[in-house]
């Protein structure tokens, strides 16, 4: 019905406004083309537009084979498949109480997307067929820029659970119209990630034709979420300056909740020949597939393998893993139990090994985090001398400590032999000294000793 009226409503103003045909120009054709209304209006840069050219013949003279012609420059195009050259055929002369000397001929166009808001010429030619006499005519259109407006980028795709981080969002203003009073909020149904220091809508006032603006929001992860891809749903609103009306941008964004963790290592143990770390998961997220490496490093050696498969520690968790570790220390102590006769010298090599070696030891772990990656953690486990010495040279630290024990055995019996001759001699005199009492009782335990020294 609407495309019915508008045919109807062009041809009653133009018979309104019709002048009368003056007696001159009864033998004549005179045509008057003007511009009857374009759809939408004003146009819409980057849109198509229908254009509805009048054509009106105010003289006394029928017009045959009228042809019309579009001349496309910027900003209008053709819609592809439309002729710029249409037949308009027979327009009669002008008569009383008739439309027959009125023709209309639409022609879909297209605006440059790029087109700044203004007024534009559309040119026209109209001419009868095989004639060469034309007739130019620039009909005037409106043209407005197109607002458009995007959430183009996101900077942070990976979120740690527990860790606040910066989360910022892009809008940039697309259309060829500057953007005014934008509302902009976003939300997780799952309520995982959520704003921290501040809500999660922001207000934008003023957005220039090409450019953007940033949003920057403080978010969080929940510390127990599953690790996995989260849906933030993003709105953004503002008023379209071409409708009066608020325009709704409503679209989503993904962001992955996980990511790596991270270790503790502490030196545990050392006995049987064997050094045992402490590993535990001090971080936010599960690893799967842990194992613990010493890589080469000065100073140390490991017999036997160097890594230990520990298999999945989650947040929280902790293991042990042991290795065959040497050091030139405990190598040194291992040897210090050939004999008393090297002690000095021993200590002289020990003491050079202990300040030359490292007490601290390079481990690494490897794990898989929830994004299927591959990572390794290096740490650095402060052993002590006196940890390193207490295992592989507890062997030759007894050893010296036995042959102290039997030296100072040897040297306690003889002290004992030595007193019980003195006890066995002193029970001798005293008996011979009764025994000459009794025979001359003016005997002195003196005149004993001057007897046995005559005799």
């Amino acid at each position: 019905m609407k495309k019915i009226m508008f045919p109807v409503l062009i041809i009653l103003v133009l018979t309104a406004y019709t002048p009368a045909v003056h007696a001159d120009l009864a033998g004549s054709t005179v045509l008057s083309v003007s511009l009857a209304n374009y759809d939408p209006n004003p146009a819409i840069a980057g849109n198509a537009v229908d254009v509805r050219i009048g054509i009106e013949n105010i003289g006394g003279t029928t017009t045959n084979d009228l042809m019309m012609e579009v001349v496309p420059e910027y900003p209008f195009e053709l819609v592809p498949g439309q002729s710029a050259v249409q037949d308009v055929g027979i327009v009669q002369e002008y008569q009383a109480d008739s439309n027959a000397n009125i023709k209309i001929v639409t022609y879909h166009m297209q605006i440059n997307k790029n087109a700044p808001a203004g007024s534009y010429e559309l040119k026209v030619k109209y001419y009868e067929a095989g004639s060469t006499q034309v007739t130019e005519k620039s009909l005037s259109l409106d043209v407005k820029s197109k607002e458009s407006a995007e959430v183009i980028h996101i900077d942070q795709t990976l979120l740690v659970p527990g860790k606040q981080s910066s989360l910022k969002f892009t809008i940039n203003n697309v259309g060829n119209a500057p953007l005014r009073d934008l509302t902009f909020s976003w939300d997780n149904d799952d309520k995982i990630v959520l704003p921290v220091g501040s809500d999660n809508t922001k207000y934008i006032k003023y957005i220039d034709i090409g450019n953007g603006t940033d949003l920057d929001y403080q978010v969080m992860a929940d510390t127990n979420a599953v690790p996995g891809l989260y849906k933030l749903n993003l709105h953004l609103t503002y008023e379209d300056s071409m409708s009066n009306q608020t325009k709704t941008i409503n679209t989503f964004a993904g962001v992955y909740v996980g990511g790596g963790t991270d270790f503790d290592v502490a030196f545990s143990d050392n006995a049987n020949s064997q050094m045992s770390f402490s590993v535990a998961n001090i971080g936010s997220n599960p690893a799967n597939s842990v194992s613990v490496v010493i890589p080469d490093q000065p100073g140390w050696s490991v017999s036997g393998s160097n890594s230990v498969i520990i298999g999945n520690l989650n947040k929280g968790d902790y293991t042990v893993a042991s290795f065959k570790l040497q050091s030139p220390l405990s190598n040194m102590n291992s040897q210090n139990g050939t004999g008393r006769s090297n002690t000095s010298f021993q200590g002289r090599s020990m003491q050079r090994s202990m300040n030359g070696s490292s007490d601290t030891v390079h481990v690494q772990i490897a794990y898989t985090d929830t994004m299927g990656e591959r990572n390794v953690v290096d740490k650095y486990v402060k052993i002590g001398l006196q940890n390193i010495a207490s295992a592989d040279g507890q062997a030759g630290f007894q050893g010296r400590r036995g042959a102290a024990q039997q030296a100072s055995v040897l040297s306690d019996n003889m002290l004992y032999f030595f007193g019980i001759i003195v006890l066995v001699g002193a029970v001798v005199v005293h008996r011979k000294y009764k025994s000459r009492k009794l025979l001359d009782p003016d005997f002195k335990m003196k005149d004993l000793f001057k007897h046995e020294k005559k005799g």
